[in-house]
């Protein structure tokens, strides 16, 4: 491998806005692709040491050019495919939302990567707000015990306007995204503080079409409540995507000898232990303000989106690729991160039925799910493997031609 790491960038909205940090992270951008010459020439405003690198609109043609790596960055639904021709053609993978969206391309997935030998990393960075590397710290030095529940909640509210911007097209994949598929958020910081995974699930939904008059969700749910099972025998209770008040992402951990999370009022830290299980020279309960733990990071970190949390996943990456290390969030963890999310859509469809967690390191696991490709997400008749609410639900009229009056000023629409 080259002195710097090359690195192609798919997706150039989402992805350009990622592209500084290669840079501080010790790699260089050589390459973007998307359909929009638009959207290169703007990520190349951002980020100018890119102003060189070469533009594709064609992802086949963008594939051969010479590089290490490639940030997957296109809709969400649709990693999968590209990620797979990615590693086939000799390039490394960050993938920078789920891995994939039904059962079978998981297994798919897997076995790519395990036939090419590329790495694949899932680009998450939740886990790597400061808080939660707080949290994840305090947990790995051992005086909280071991984990016997967590909650992880990701709760992104916003204006009717804003979410017919974001989504402009009847077959925009928000527009069909259940409220456990985008749930990542929510649980992959619970996995990496306490360094757990995933083995069954179960889920219930709550039915509140109201909150998405206006648009053209499919989706007549406001959140859907997952429960996971655990390798270290604790329960995780998380909800990703919710739509309610108050908005905004939180974590609690809470262990055998004490526990921790942020206090939504002051987002201090709050540690608590037991009056007989408070370590010596602690206080049985403190609040703090978090830093940054390692602040020559925290300082190249601070400006990169997400509260500094966009910078690490891609540092790690290069750093892994540069060290020949197997990347934490790998395709086995990555893959049951989504499992989780298509599985526990599977309870909430069957009388909040409890679902094994694959584990595709295994091939027995993988032969059970090699050829189920049922999806949320459209075909272009619109037709779906799976309903994407809870109930019957469908936008009105009304809804559709409010949504049609907010979209006449997007550059681009999916229909």
């Amino acid at each position: 491998m080259k002195d710097k790491i090359r690195i192609g960038i798919f997706g150039a909205r989402r992805g350009g806005s990622l592209a500084g940090n290669f840079y501080a992270s010790g790699a260089e951008v050589v390459a973007y692709c998307d359909r929009s010459a638009d959207a290169i020439a703007a990520s190349k405003r951002g980020c100018p040491e890119s102003g060189d690198a070469a533009e594709y609109a064609d992802f086949d043609e963008f594939i051969r050019h010479d590089m290490d790596a490639v940030l997957v960055a296109n809709y969400f639904p649709e990693h999968f495919e590209y990620a797979v021709k990615a590693m086939r053609a000799g390039k490394h993978v960050l993938s920078e939302t789920t891995s994939n969206v039904t059962m079978a391309e998981g297994v798919a997935l897997v076995r790519a990567k395990e036939e090419t030998g590329m790495t694949y990393a899932l680009f998450e960075n939740y886990p790597w707000m400061k808080e939660n590397q707080e949290m994840e710290r305090v947990y790995k030095a051992g005086t909280l015990g071991n984990v016997v529940y967590a909650e992880g909640e990701y709760v992104h509210t916003m204006p009717i306007e804003d979410y017919n911007r974001l989504s402009p097209g009847q077959r925009h994949w928000r527009n069909w995204t259940t409220k456990t598929y985008y749930t990542t958020h929510a649980l992959a910081p619970l996995m990496q503080m306490t360094d757990s995974m995933p083995t069954k699930v179960t889920a219930m939904a709550s039915f509140h079409p109201e909150i998405h008059k206006g648009t053209v969700y499919r989706c007549g749910d406001a959140a859907a409540v997952v429960l996971c099972q655990t390798d270290t025998n604790a329960v995780f209770r998380v909800i990703g995507w919710g739509e309610f008040v108050p908005h905004g992402n939180s974590y609690r951990l809470c262990c055998t000898n004490g526990g921790m999370e942020v206090n939504k009022g002051s987002r201090k830290m709050r540690l608590i232990y037991n009056a007989w299980t408070t370590p010596e020279g602690k206080e049985p309960v403190t609040e703090y303000e978090v830093n940054w733990s390692d602040t020559e990071l925290g300082r190249l970190a601070v400006n990169s989106g997400h509260g500094g949390a966009d910078f690490f996943p891609i540092y790690h990456f290069i750093k892994d690729l540069e060290e020949g290390r197997e990347p934490y969030w790998n395709v086995y963890r990555a893959t049951t991160a989504a499992s989780v999310g298509i599985l526990s859509w599977r309870s909430v469809m069957n009388n909040n039925m409890s679902y094994d967690v694959p584990d595709f390191r295994r091939e027995e696991d993988r032969r059970k799910y090699e050829h189920d490709y049922a999806s949320p997400y459209p075909d272009e008749n619109f037709r779906t493997g799976v309903p994407c609410s809870s109930q019957p639900y469908e936008p009105t009229a009304e809804d559709i031609a409010y949504a049609e009056s907010i979209w006449k000023d997007c550059c681009f629409r999916c229909d």
